[in-house]
């Protein structure tokens, strides 16, 4: 495969998995990412079948490559995909924090940081790579060695799918992921809260669609991973959510001093409808009304962080 040569960046967006085989955040906003950045006109490039189809999103085929392990069995350690040619002037490589190297040998690359990237990772990057950060963490930029970042958010709010149906509610139910304290089974069994943790039955598409249904049904919505983007989707569909801040759990992302004021500040699209902490419940209750409007806003600012984006890129490629 050649990638094109029409006056516009390509864009080589590292995304392996569709939505069938891997449903996590990080996984949604590269597809998000991939047809934001095809909407503005430019060509992407992708590894799977895309999860927003648009006609400048393209596949590249991959596969992975299952190595034997000794201890863990056949596990799949690295990906090939077919060979294609490519412009070096105006072709960019995308990668997550989970990339070790530069896959596509690019001399343009951008590293998205999601998440703490991994120390060892972290060595196989160059000096010259681009680094782009999930929103304002402190802790994400401070790991990367006093290198400027710049932000970049691709969230699809799903508007039309999550929303407040106004039916009556009643009591508790949770999602586990990353930042799970120790203790929380235990404590969630006091609340009788019911888990939606089968969301991921089949990782399939229409079975996250479906969640806005089961959000409806509950009063408040329980979440661990204070970095997660379900709990303002929950809020969106009416829950009152509380973002757990315990003093014994050792997998908190946030010290456990953290105020709930720091944490919106750090976090602002959990401005509203969120308790950070059940101390901080009363902030959910009297926002909640305002959740909605508020991430419309947010959705503004993040495509425009897309924008400039693209405009870093172009003044690279083309200046």
């Amino acid at each position: 495969m050649e990638l094109k040569n029409n006056g516009k960046i390509n864009f080589l967006v590292q995304v392996c998995h569709g939505f069938d085989e891997v449903l996590t955040g990080g996984v949604i906003v590269m597809h998000y990412l991939a047809y934001l950045l095809a909407k503005e006109g430019h060509n992407v490039y992708i590894f799977c079948k895309p999860e927003y189809p648009h006609k400048n999103i393209h596949t590249i085929k991959s596969w992975a490559i299952e190595e034997k392990d000794d201890e863990l069995g056949a596990i799949p350690l690295r990906y090939s995909f077919e060979s294609f040619k490519y412009k070096l002037a105006n072709t960019v490589s995308i990668y997550p924090q989970t990339t070790w190297g530069n896959w596509f040998n690019t001399n343009h690359v951008a590293r998205w940081i999601l998440y703490t990237p991994d120390s060892e990772i972290k060595k196989t990057w160059n000096e010259s790579d681009a680094i782009f950060s999930y929103g304002k963490q402190n802790q994400l930029i401070n790991n990367m060695n006093g290198k400027e970042c710049q932000e970049l958010i691709a969230m699809n709010f799903n508007f039309d799918n999550f929303k407040n149906l106004n039916q009556n509610r009643s009591g508790f139910c949770h999602l586990f992921h990353k930042h799970t304290s120790p203790n929380a089974k235990e404590f969630l069994n006091e609340l009788n809260s019911k888990s939606l943790g089968n969301w991921t039955l089949d990782n399939n598409k229409d079975e996250l669609f479906k969640l806005n249904e089961e959000f409806n049904k509950y009063e408040y919505f329980v979440c661990y991973d204070q970095l997660s983007f379900w709990p303002q989707i929950a809020a969106l569909c009416g829950c009152k959510v509380i973002i757990m801040n315990v003093k014994n759990n050792p997998n908190a992302y946030y010290d456990y001093n953290t105020t709930p004021k720091e944490y919106r500040l750090k976090n602002p699209l959990k401005k509203y409808g969120i308790a950070f902490g059940f101390e901080d419940l009363q902030h959910a209750i009297l926002t909640q009304s305002l959740v909605k409007n508020h991430l419309k806003e947010m959705e503004d600012f993040n495509l425009e962080t897309v924008k400039n984006f693209i405009k870093f890129w172009e003044k690279e490629c083309y200046e």
